[in-house]
């Protein structure tokens, strides 16, 4: 049966989502004065949708298991809807913080939802989960070309919320008409395997992902947040210059999740591409933050979304699942619920932290992106360790297996031994003959691939043949015993 009326509509939802992550941050001078709140208090509001999420995880994936994947997304695109429709008429900061959690509540339901369904479709393609961060990226790219339309042409903020409300209710319609693969409850069945890490390594490594999993959400949140009035009020760039950085890192969050797709695809270690675009995210996140030249800031805003924004997140949780195969859905959960605490406290520090001034609140991420570069690398180095010690057994094991069949030669040559000893004997020969153990060692030299080896080759024959000589001599010896 064909999805694809089903799938198409699930990754309209994540281009809205990508829309509506931003879409407060977007227009926060407007809503800030329709709440008559300084900016620094307005900026709080942006932590409700990490206090949605974090509180909604755990109940909505319940909800999705037992009452249906279908009747969950539905809940959330409500939620969505609420959201948008309400938010450019509100006045009140009290209700304008209830309304981020909503989304935040949205969004958990659109997880809790759309990964499962994936999965039931049984689709081949493992990196659903990727194409989704796409969708999102495509949405924050769309939507602040809108704002800086609007601000251009003098009309009200509230058309980015009208426009998002509008493609969740269409699409709210399509979901109601479509028809949702069957509920699937199969038992996943666990082949335990043992795992080459030591307890003390793999909860040394959990942590560093729980780390990771924080700080790179908080940088993309914390960019997002302020990077537009940053360029406007520190870098002095017009609004669309401003908002155009917004749209670039967008861009760039597409390109790197084609990337990830396809290095992913060509089996390139996750844990390098971590390292890779982190060191990618902190370079450009330090440029974009310290050169005031629109050229080159958006570049780096390009290269920060490219590496900070690509489905990074999606590697660090496969890695843990690796770690822990047997707990892949409690797993999923806390992992991502670091992330959501991300979305709750990042607003809370960047609100106090902009009361110093935006370049402070801006900046004051490259701390975090070094903390996060930081948890990688120990991560890398953790794993690199233990890929030492497979390869060292590897490599252990080969030469176990090529001594077996070396041992196996050598029985055959001493079984021809035997029989040169008994000639020789029956010819009154001796044992030793000078001129045939050169000939051979002068053979054993010249059969060797590699110069540097051929003397130890000769050295290896000049025992095997010191052993035939002590060997002819006992069988002499229980010969003339006879």
């Amino acid at each position: 049966m064909s999805h694809g009326k089903l799938k198409t509509s699930l990754f309209l939802n994540y281009l809205v989502h990508g829309m509506a992550l931003i879409i407060v941050a977007q227009n926060i001078k407007e809503l800030g004065a329709n709440w008559a709140t300084p900016l620094a208090t307005a900026s709080y509001v942006l932590s409700g949708v990490g206090l949605g999420r974090l509180g909604a995880y755990l109940i909505l994936g319940y909800l999705s298991d037992k009452i249906g994947r279908k009747q969950v997304l539905m809940l959330g695109m409500l939620a969505y809807f609420t959201f948008f429709i309400v938010s450019p008429f509100n006045h009140n900061v009290t209700i304008a913080y209830g309304l981020s959690i909503l989304a935040g509540v949205a969004n958990s339901a659109f997880d809790s939802a759309t990964y499962p369904t994936f999965l039931e479709i049984g689709d081949k393609n493992k990196f659903a989960s990727i194409l989704l961060k796409a969708f999102i990226s495509i949405g924050e790219f769309i939507l602040p070309l809108v704002v800086a339309s609007l601000h251009n042409n003098g009309m009200w903020f509230g058309w980015s919320f009208i426009v998002a409300a509008v493609i969740v209710l269409i699409n709210f319609v399509t979901i109601l008409t479509t028809k949702f693969p069957k509920q699937q409850s199969a038992i996943a069945e666990e082949v335990a395997q043992q795992s080459p890490f030591s307890v003390n390594k793999k909860r040394l490594i959990a942590i560093l992902l729980g780390v990771y999993s924080y700080t790179s959400m908080a940088i993309m949140i914390w960019f997002t947040q302020w990077i537009s009035l940053f360029a406007i009020d520190i870098l002095h760039y017009d609004a669309l210059t401003s908002h155009t950085l917004i749209s670039l890192y967008s861009v760039g969050s597409i390109l790197g999740v084609l990337s990830i797709f396809f290095l992913l695809k060509k089996e390139f270690s996750a844990t390098k591409l971590l390292v890779l675009m982190s060191m990618i995210s902190l370079m450009s996140l330090i440029v974009v933050t310290q050169v005031a030249q629109p050229t080159i800031s958006m570049m780096a805003a390009f290269l920060f979304g490219f590496s900070a924004a690509s489905g990074v997140m999606q590697i660090g949780l496969n890695l843990l699942i690796q770690l822990f195969p047997q707990n892949k859905g409690i797993l999923t959960g806390i992992y991502f619920m670091f992330g959501s605490i991300a979305s709750f406290t990042v607003p809370l520090i960047t609100g106090k932290l902009s009361q110093f001034g935006i370049q402070v609140a801006l900046q004051s991420n490259i701390i975090v992106a070094i903390i996060g570069t930081l948890a990688v690398i120990g991560i890398y180095f953790a794993y690199k360790t233990v890929h030492q010690t497979d390869n060292l057994s590897a490599s252990r094991e080969k030469i176990n297996q090529i001594d077996q069949q070396i041992v196996g030669l050598l029985q055959q040559r001493f079984e021809a031994v035997t029989a040169v000893s008994e000639a020789k004997r029956q010819t009154a020969k001796p044992v030793f003959d000078p001129k045939r153990e050169q000939q051979v060692l002068t053979k054993i030299t010249s059969y060797s691939q590699s110069d540097k080896l051929a003397p130890h080759f000769k050295k290896i024959y000049q025992g095997i043949m010191d052993a035939s000589k002590d060997y002819q001599t006992e069988l002499n010896k229980i010969g003339g015993n006879k």
